[in-house]
């Protein structure tokens, strides 16, 4: 019979086949016969959330941490759920501090954490993460801009002063459906402000709502033109490039120079992938989707992008 881990390992060459129901089966057999087995807990989690059955990802992932509760990565992926899908933004917050506990130079989970202090209003922990970030990391823009808008914060009363409070309105208005209040909330605050990256990004997003495609471009470009090493900021811009202006070669260097900063980026990683492959570049298609694969073994539209490479004509 064979032990825990070799049958692990069979159930890993499962999903390494697309095998995903089979996988889920066997992982549930191996969950129950070995008292948890937080491995297997976790990629219940990623192939419940890959198949879009978000609470019973987030069951497994809370499980995963109930198991490892000092697992970074397990941490990382209920934090990230929490965040992202479910907006408990408290509760990911104390799982990120966790992560940083255990991992206090890890420069994406201070962004994050910081990013939710602010939301919640909370500018001294905010600051607190943001000048970490800066004690690794001193060119960091990002973080430095955060931490400018907080003191100002603190130094000025009047609200023209406080880019960051501003902000946060601005956000409150897009949260609660009022679209012409936010844009001229955030054409306000990058009038007294014009160094406020993320604003003019988030007009990009709005006026692209909107259906004002040239405005969207305009405030996309000067996001980037301020914050060059953000990837959101990049991403949104290669997107529009790709999609709207049919601007293939920008769009791909742009991506390219995301994937510089962060190689194991999912969605930049499919899409550079599908660019070079309906650019004929079939070998460079392919390392794209084969790193997609490296990373998110059970990612099935990347082996299913690599079945048709190798039946392809050129092969």
């Amino acid at each position: 019979m064979p032990t825990c881990e070799e049958r692990y390992k069979q159930i890993q060459e499962m999903i390494g086949q697309q095998q995903y129901n089979e996988a889920i089966a066997a992982l549930d057999q191996l969950v129950t016969k070995y008292n948890g087995f937080a491995p297997a807990q976790l990629d219940l989690g990623n192939l419940y959330y890959t198949a879009g059955q978000l609470d019973k990802a987030l069951t497994h992932y809370e499980l995963s941490v109930q198991l490892e509760p000092e697992n970074p990565l397990y941490l990382k992926n209920l934090a990230d759920l929490l965040y992202s899908e479910k907006k408990d933004v408290a509760r990911a917050l104390e799982l990120y501090e966790s992560i940083l506990s255990l991992r206090p130079d890890d420069i994406q989970t201070l962004m994050i954490a910081g990013h939710l202090c602010v939301s919640l209003e909370k500018f001294e922990d905010a600051l607190d993460h943001y000048n970490r970030v800066l004690d690794i990391e001193p060119w960091n823009d990002e973080a430095q801009q955060f931490v400018d808008r907080i003191q100002q914060k603190g130094e000025h009363v009047d609200g023209d002063m406080d880019p960051v409070t501003d902000y946060r309105r601005c956000q409150e208005l897009v949260d609660s459906g009022q679209i012409d209040a936010a844009l001229a909330g955030l054409e306000t605050l990058v009038e007294k402000h014009p160094d406020f990256a993320i604003a003019y990004n988030d007009l990009g997003v709005l006026y692209y709502q909107r259906g004002d495609k040239q405005l969207c471009k305009q405030f996309y470009e000067k996001a980037v033109e301020l914050q060059p090493e953000n990837a959101n900021f990049k991403k949104n811009l290669a997107d529009f490039y790709l999609i709207e202006n049919g601007e293939v070669e920008n769009a791909l260097e742009i991506y390219l120079s995301v994937l510089t900063d962060d190689p194991e980026d999912i969605d930049v990683l499919m899409v550079a992938g599908k660019i070079c492959s309906a650019m004929g570049k079939t070998e460079s298609a392919k390392t794209f989707y084969e790193r997609v694969i490296d990373v998110e073994p059970w990612n099935l539209e990347a082996s299913e992008a690599l079945d048709k490479l190798a039946k392809s004509p050129e092969q």
